[in-house]
């Protein structure tokens, strides 16, 4: 863990209520670390005169180091590390803090620093081993606390988000991560390979979402975006341990404003959500609820666009997931399949001729 400086264990150490002359050690998090701007996490005990307290800390890094990095071109590559927002989470949470709605809130920020100018650290409350909200009602509940959040973050102004183009991310993803790696790799050797985890069909439907995912980009594009949490799903959401009705948000990426409806792709179809298991039905509600949460949140928007919005970003984020390593095949191909059927339905995708 990058050393701290007197200075911030003398900041984390008052807001834990540490007092004294404090020593600290740290242990690192069993946690497996994707995301580009993310160098590691640790949890760190401050010891002073009247006990002690832990914190967890996050590393923010630049994110040249960033593995992925391989496969975007020369020119996204440069694009990408000239504008990833990759430092600015403490003012993200600030942000969050002052936007949550009644049942969410950010988790509290104690302190930050910088270590030189491509590494950051960021140290916040522990929550322990506070559950995610896995349970249908809980789920629905979090759409929408998440839809109510995003209407008054839209209203309120968000500093840190619009100081990127909407839909950065999504255009990204879209055209560096698919069709730069993963769309190429399907039309080789990957397909080849694939077809021992997926039907030969899936990946040609797949391929045939490639051809058109310009058309769905510009789709989403055109629709009402809004500041938003960026990786809201299931891991990146905690119970508050003092309070179950409480949601606390986590690991809040900082992305610029998406499509309407573009937290609800991570909710439902992120890492460790259960949702594509409970079926239509209930993502059918999840929905709902989220538009609902937008009304509550001062700023009423049309369920298609919600339904466009989630599904078409879902669908360029998520609908891909079926061809990269892990151990939930099952339900990655049926995210992949109700993502590209979804989008059929809602004209997002043409109908596919069929093989």
């Amino acid at each position: 863990m990058p050393v701290p400086a007197e200075s911030t264990l003398s900041t984390v150490a008052r807001a834990l209520g540490v007092t004294g002359s404090v020593t600290y050690s740290a242990r690192p998090l069993d946690f497996e670390i994707a995301a580009p701007g993310t160098g590691g996490l640790w949890r760190v005990r401050i010891a002073g005169a009247n006990g002690s307290a832990t914190s967890v800390v996050k590393a923010l890094r630049h994110p040249s180091g960033w593995p992925m990095l391989a496969q975007l071109s020369d020119a996204d590559r440069a694009m990408f590390l000239a504008t990833f927002p990759w430092s600015g989470e403490p003012e993200v949470l600030n942000e969050l803090t002052a936007a949550c709605p009644v049942g969410m809130r950010a988790v509290g920020l104690l302190g930050s620093q910088w270590h030189g100018d491509q590494l950051r650290t960021m140290w916040m409350e522990d929550l322990g081993e506070a559950s995610a909200p896995f349970t249908a009602e809980q789920i629905a509940s979090t759409s929408r606390l998440l839809g109510e959040l995003a209407g008054r973050r839209t209203l309120a102004g968000s500093a840190m988000s619009e100081a990127f183009e909407d839909g950065f991310a999504l255009t990204m993803i879209a055209r560096g991560r698919v069709m730069s790696g993963l769309l190429p790799l399907l039309s080789g050797p990957m397909g080849d390979a694939a077809g021992d985890l997926v039907s030969p069909e899936l990946v040609s439907d797949l391929l045939w979402v490639g051809e058109h995912l310009e058309d769905v980009l510009g789709v989403v594009h055109a629709l009402p975006q809004t500041p938003v949490h960026g990786d809201a799903a299931p891991e990146n959401l905690r119970q508050d341990p003092c309070d179950a009705g409480m949601i606390v948000l986590i690991d809040t990426a900082q992305f610029p404003r998406h499509a309407v409806g573009y937290d609800l792709g991570q909710l439902l179809f992120g890492r460790g959500s259960p949702a594509i298991a409970m079926g239509e039905d209930f993502i059918d509600d999840a929905v709902g609820q989220f538009v609902r949460g937008l009304a509550n949140g001062g700023l009423p928007t049309a369920a298609a666009d919600v339904w466009a919005g989630f599904v078409g970003s879902a669908l360029i984020r998520n609908g891909f997931d079926v061809v990269t390593p892990g151990d939930d095949v099952a339900d990655r191909i049926a995210t992949t399949r109700y993502l590209i059927d979804k989008a059929v339905e809602l004209g997002l995708l043409p109908h596919r001729p069929a093989h």
